[in-house]
């Protein structure tokens, strides 16, 4: 039987290249998102080349919604063995003076708490079956931090912790906690809001002269949760053609 992997932020980016590559790889994908339409296409890409998948829709700053979406999902399929957190994203460009609390809220509800609510409703079946891959979405913000974005850098650091302390809690279960922390990525959004001189400008910073694609995201998300990376959790992978060493 297959895996089944429960991807947040799905419809999209790099959560969209995340189900396709484990499709690919043979595991049924649950593709989690708020844009019923968007979870729905890349579900539709999926099922084109025969594999596994289904699409749910779901804001994940809602508890209500998250804890009715996995139960969902655990009454058709019986299991999740792969957790992928990806929904999130910045949307402010603020000095800290100018934001508002809502918009701070904002930020660390969609990027921190949405992975703590999924990991919450998620670990315990996971317990059960005494096996199990969870693998949280930071950013090189979240280690080096970023002027202007301070609400997303606060919560990218909160992502790492936390998932630090939940691969503590979850080690003796035989479940794996891991972080992905993307560094400069050509995602659909990012493309929208760079000109391409600036874009050109930045990669031109990057060691391996380019930025990342989500493809290069979703090679890292695939990694970890696969057979060969059995005795890896509580680790952060940098995917970010070596601008930032932490």
């Amino acid at each position: 039987m297959a895996d089944i992997a429960l991807i947040t932020g799905g419809g999209n980016g790099i959560g969209r290249a995340v189900a396709l590559k484990f499709a690919t790889e043979g595991i049924a994908v649950v593709v989690a998102d708020w844009e019923a339409d968007a979870a729905e296409k890349t579900c539709a890409e999926i099922r084109i080349n025969g594999a596994d998948a289904e699409a749910v829709r779901v804001d994940v700053r809602r508890a209500g919604e998250v804890k009715d979406a996995v139960a969902r999902v655990l009454d058709r399929r019986g299991t999740i063995d792969i957790l992928a957190n990806i929904a999130g994203g910045s949307f402010y460009r603020k000095r800290l003076e100018e934001l508002s609390w809502a918009e701070w809220k904002e930020v660390l509800d969609i990027n921190l708490k949405g992975t703590f609510l999924f990991c919450r409703e998620t670990a315990p079946a996971m317990i059960r079956q005494k096996r199990g891959r969870i693998i949280n979405t930071a950013s090189n913000y979240g280690v080096t931090g970023s002027a202007l974005r301070t609400p997303y850098s606060a919560a990218k650091a909160g992502v790492i912790g936390f998932s630090k302390s939940l691969a503590l809690e979850l080690a003796s279960d035989g479940v794996l906690v891991n972080v992905v922390a993307p560094g400069p990525t050509d995602t659909p959004r990012v493309m929208e809001g760079w000109d391409p001189e600036a874009r050109q400008k930045r990669a031109a910073e990057i060691p391996l002269g380019r930025n990342g694609t989500p493809e290069d995201i979703a090679e890292a998300f695939y990694f970890l949760s696969s057979p060969a990376s059995a005795q890896i959790t509580g680790q952060t992978l940098h995917v970010n053609g070596g601008w930032v060493m932490p």
